[in-house]
Formats: C-alpha cells, structure tokens, sequence
C-alpha cells in the first residue's frame, strides 16, 4: 500500500464537504488513507428538525415521529446515527471501515462533541499518527490534511488547523506534507488572500466525481428503520448541494491551501 495520510474531521459530513474530492484521489492512487474523527457531531441544533420541533427547509414539511414510527432522538441516539452516516459516506469515497478511528478511542476521553481543542487534536494526531506509522514502516513522512487554520469561523475546525499548524513548526520534517481545506461558505471569503499555495482540486475522472457525489448522498438517507435520519442534508443542505452538483454546474470539488 502506498504512503499513508491522514484526513483530520471535525464532524461527520466535514470530510465530504470539505476533502471529498481530495480523499478520493488519495484512495484512487494506493495511498494507505486514515480518517481521525474529532467528535460525533451531536450538538448541532438539526435534531430539533427531525424531532419536529423545527421545520426543515431540505425536507419541506415538518417531522412527527409517532407518524413516521420513529423515536425522537437525544444525543446518544443521534451519535450513533451520525457514526452510520460517515461509516456510510467514506465507504463511498473508498475508505474501509477499519480506517476511520475516533478520537475519544486514542486519547482515552469520553466520546467528544464539540469545544476541540487544540492540545486535544494535536494530541489525538500524534496518537494516530504513531499508530499508522507503526504499520507503514519505511513509507516515509505521513501526510496530514485538517480544515483551515485561517479561513472559517468555527473553533472546533480552526482549532484542529491550528494543531496542525503547531505540529508542523514543532516538527517540519515529521510534519512536512500538510494540506488545508476550505469548506464551501467560505469559497469566496476575504481571509482565502491571507493564505498560501491556494489552489482548486477537481476530480480526475468522472468516477472519482461519483464517488463524491454518493458519499454525499449517504448524508441523505433516510430510513428511521435502519438508524439513518439523513442528518447531514437536514443540516447543511446547502453545502451539500454545492458538492453534489445540485447548485453547480462544475460538480463537487474542494479548495485547498498549504
């Protein structure tokens, strides 16, 4: 197998949103790809819309479980679900499961769901980082991409960049192949000027834009039945639509930087 990488994700759905395009490459090139979860994802306020208490403007009619035959869900259940959607999503990107590891699992804590901060990513980094490079001897320097460290305004995403960050200045040669994304509502913004290396990644072939485009479709499913609530499109549909081809001509693609 070829050099290993690791993708660093704040939340379910971030990988797709942010590196689909990107981590499907890497798979469709031999690379040995590892995904690192930071959190579960379960204090976003979309639970309010499939439990019914909020109307969702993606489903277009409120939600009533005792109608639909579901449970209402809390943080537990909701976790799970969001761990089924990115099982599901990186399956698409052709990640296998025993490639996705959690956080919580490598630095010894209770599973995580926001407020990450930078000593527990950089922590949670070098923990899988000794890991993959324990099974990887001789493959020299292992690649790291994480969300920008500059361009975006949530903590748990900048703060996962700035581990990064710090990683690669306490350690250049260890931390020398390090990549940035930039997820979609933040194309366009000012502070992209304040960063290096900036550059657009589109897939190669038509499959690898599928591969994006289902993975994205895992965030859509809904089937109460099997535990899936279509969480992802309930909560950022359009993000989603921007990738999966709904709202651009261009089809999925990610925006990097160094």
């Amino acid at each position: 197998m070829g050099r290993p990488v690791i993708f660093v994700v704040p939340h379910p759905d971030d990988e797709t949103l942010g590196a689909g395009v990107a981590i499907a490459e890497h798979v469709a090139a031999g690379r040995d790809v590892h995904v690192l979860l930071m959190t579960r994802g379960t204090s976003s306020g979309a639970i309010d819309k499939i439990n019914g208490s909020l109307w969702s403007p993606w489903w277009g009619a409120p939600h009533n479980p005792a109608v639909e035959g579901y449970q209402p869900l809390d943080s537990h259940t909701l976790g799970v679900a969001r761990l089924r959607e990115i099982r599901a999503a990186l399956g698409c990107l052709g990640v296998s499961a025993d490639r996705l590891h959690y956080a919580w699992d490598l630095i010894g804590v209770e599973p995580l769901d926001t407020q990450v901060s930078i000593a527990q990513a950089k922590a949670a980094i070098v923990a899988l980082h000794q890991k993959v490079m324990a099974d990887n001897p001789g493959s020299g320097n292992c690649g790291l991409w994480t969300p920008s460290h500059t361009v975006d305004n949530n903590s748990d995403h900048l703060n996962i960049g700035k581990a990064s960050q710090q990683l690669g200045a306490e350690d250049p040669v260890v931390w020398a192949d390090r990549r940035y994304w930039v997820i979609p509502p933040y194309w366009n913004d000012a502070r992209l000027n304040q960063v290096v290396g900036r550059m657009w990644d589109t897939p190669a072939d038509a499959q690898t834009a599928n591969r994006v485009k289902n993975a994205c479709r895992a965030y859509a499913s809904w089937a109460p039945e099997q535990g899936m609530y279509a969480f992802g499109y309930h909560s950022v549909a359009d993000m989603f639509a921007q990738m999966d081809g709904t709202t651009s001509t261009n089809g999925p693609k990610c925006l990097i930087h160094k």
